[in-house]
């Protein structure tokens, strides 16, 4: 019996099989394929336009080191203009099972810094907030509050991107968020009956909300599997160690589950998305984006009277701690030499 043959190229061998379209790919198709989307999601939905200042947030995992690879490659070939400026940082949690922790490769990031011309940088929660994830999980914790970690982790490196983007005086922060964290989302905020995360959802960047910077996802409309099979063939090194938070975090049993349903229907994930994306311009074009005003406490945009992020530092008794870090930073920033 002969190998099947790629059906784009019709010439090489096909290693791999693509049932959402039932394509049957050669690597290198495959590769240009993902590529391709790349390109195809910036284009369409004008993620990334001249001029732009771009942040690539850097986890460590195999998703935001494609990301950085396919981005410096495709400005490189002059399909992303080269008037657009990128700039990679990644972010210490301080807790043990950190992503930076994890990270087997900084030096693999140096590498592509160098590679394709992308400045890096690591902060840190300590130096951003002046406490750690553990301090904050610590304080929870110890006051009987069950706040899980990765909920403690995503609302401070939400806020830690806006900090750093304002720095940096980035327009744009892209993630490493694929197709099957983005089907997760759309299930998750169904099954909790949240509605207005939905107005957050969607392909194209809110852009008109002061001091929050806006977030792109290139990589939205490319599987995961995908994107190990094109990391690993690249030479992007994968994280071998596990964060014991996330088998009791709610995505954790998501993603098998979603998985299973993909068994019977190649197109879940993509449906999903593109149900989330289809509710989240209901509620952008019908006025439903809520409202921001100014946290009492530190003075970042919320949609509430307190930020989440001053609302776990006071139920973990580290606001007073916290703002006083802030005003530390503020009286630096004012004095510092210009």
């Amino acid at each position: 019996m002969e190998p099947p043959i790629c059906t784009r190229c019709g010439r090489r061998v096909a290693n791999y099989y693509r049932a959402s379209s039932g394509e049957k790919l050669c690597l290198h198709c495959l590769f240009n394929s993902i590529e391709d989307t790349v390109l195809w999601t910036i284009r369409k939905y004008g993620l990334i336009e001249p001029n732009d200042r771009v942040g690539i947030a850097i986890s460590g995992g195999k998703d935001s080191l494609t990301l950085m690879y396919i981005l410096g490659k495709l400005r490189r070939q002059g399909k992303i203009p080269s008037s657009v400026e990128f700039v990679a940082f990644s972010i210490n949690e301080g807790q043990p099972f950190s992503c930076y922790y994890r990270m087997n490769r900084v030096d693999f990031v140096r590498k592509l810094s160098e590679e394709f011309n992308i400045p890096y940088r690591v902060y840190s929660f300590k130096e951003l907030f002046g406490v750690t994830a553990m301090d904050v999980a610590h304080g929870l914790w110890s006051r009987g509050l069950n706040i899980h970690m990765c909920t403690i982790d995503g609302v401070l490196r939400r806020r830690a991107m806006n900090i750093i983007g304002r720095e940096l005086g980035l327009t744009k922060i892209a993630t490493g968020h694929n197709l099957d964290d983005e089907a997760q989302t759309v299930l998750l905020n169904v099954l909790s009956n949240n509605l207005n995360r939905f107005a957050w959802f969607g392909p194209k960047p809110i852009t008109e909300r002061e001091d929050l910077i806006p977030r792109i996802k290139p990589l939205r409309f490319v599987r995961e599997e995908e994107i190990a099979i094109y990391a690993y063939y690249h030479g992007i090194p994968l994280m071998e160690l596990e964060c014991p938070f996330v088998y009791s975090n709610p995505r954790y049993e998501l993603k098998f589950t979603i998985s299973r349903w993909e068994r019977e229907n190649p197109n879940i994930k993509h449906s999903l998305v593109s149900f989330g994306d289809s509710l989240a311009g209901l509620l952008t074009g019908g006025g439903s984006v809520p409202e921001l005003r100014r946290c009492k406490y530190c003075g970042e945009p919320t949609s509430g009277d307190v930020c989440r992020v001053c609302d776990l530092m006071g139920k973990a008794g580290l606001l007073e701690r916290y703002l006083g870090h802030l005003r530390t930073l503020n009286t630096t920033t004012t004095h510092s030499p210009s």
